[in-house]
């Protein structure tokens, strides 16, 4: 089996798949080729068809997992082991569509005050909230990636491999220059170095303190580094930023992607005129 894992990981390395895919799909073919009652070249869409129903039935999974799971294993039948039977029958779960949840403007303000005892970790929620970065855009972020004289944040290989620019505001630069003063840090290194020299933060660090100032700031929303990505979407949409201003900055493929914070800009609902308030003017 640790052949086949390897054989897997060569060809995704071959094909530029980022390293966190790579270990999303190793790990999840290793699972699949542990559970298997046969040899893998008797594999046939039934048992794939088995498997699935079992990641649902026995393990209610989410449709999130599901779908990873099955792209792996579609990914190694079809590059690995080239089976002659159709592999683009697999079945995939119907996403749910969930709005984000989104802090107000208050409850943003309030975050970033309970963070300003450590500066570290104001500049860290400051940032996420003032370039919508996601967070593993975050933490790739070096310190000559923050272009002070033309005042943008470089983002390098961000999601789906592709480079891009976001605005560096007033703001943010303060925060940034007393942070970059008190770490002391060289141009090449990351921006949010973890506590090993030479490292950067793990995401799991950044995820724990973005729930610690929330609790401490009394918001009684789920709030995660994501949210905070939510957020300057949507609060730049009530402030009139086109949509397609805020796809680019984003980083989305797809203006589909984009199209969900006009569910939640807050301006585009109030605006309706509600058909009650007609009947009882």
């Amino acid at each position: 089996m640790e052949h086949e894992i390897e054989r897997l990981r060569r060809i995704m390395v071959i094909r530029n798949y980022s390293p966190r895919t790579i270990q999303v799909y190793t790990s999840a073919v290793g699972n699949w080729l542990r559970q298997l009652d046969k040899p893998v070249f008797l594999v046939r869409p039934a048992d794939i068809q088995k498997w699935q129903y079992h990641l649902v039935n026995d393990h209610q999974i989410s449709w999130c997992r599901f779908n990873q799971m099955t792209c792996a294993v579609r990914f190694y039948l079809r590059h690995i082991r080239n089976v002659k039977w159709s592999v683009s029958s697999f079945h995939f779960q119907r996403k749910k569509r969930r709005l984000p949840s989104i802090l107000t403007r208050q409850e943003v303000s309030r975050l970033l005050s309970s963070s300003s005892v450590n500066l570290r970790h104001h500049a860290i929620l400051a940032t996420l909230y003032s370039t919508g970065l996601r967070l593993g855009e975050l933490l790739n972020l070096r310190m000559n990636d923050i272009d002070m004289t033309r005042m943008l944040v470089h983002v390098r290989q961000g999601k789906g491999g592709k480079d891009r620019q976001v605005q560096l505001c007033p703001q943010l630069l303060s925060i940034l220059r007393s942070y970059s003063v008190e770490c002391g840090s060289d141009s090449s290194a990351w921006l949010f170095e973890g506590k090993i020299k030479g490292c950067k933060m793990h995401g799991s660090a950044i995820q724990h303190m973005v729930c610690v100032y929330s609790k401490l700031s009394s918001i009684g929303k789920r709030v995660s580094p994501h949210t905070l990505r939510h957020c300057f979407a949507t609060h730049l949409l009530e402030d009139k930023t086109d949509l397609r201003t805020i796809q680019v900055l984003l980083g989305h493929r797809n203006i589909q992607a984009t199209e969900v914070y006009l569910h939640v800009a807050a301006h585009q609902i109030q605006a309706i005129r509600n058909p009650l308030a007609g009947i009882m003017d």
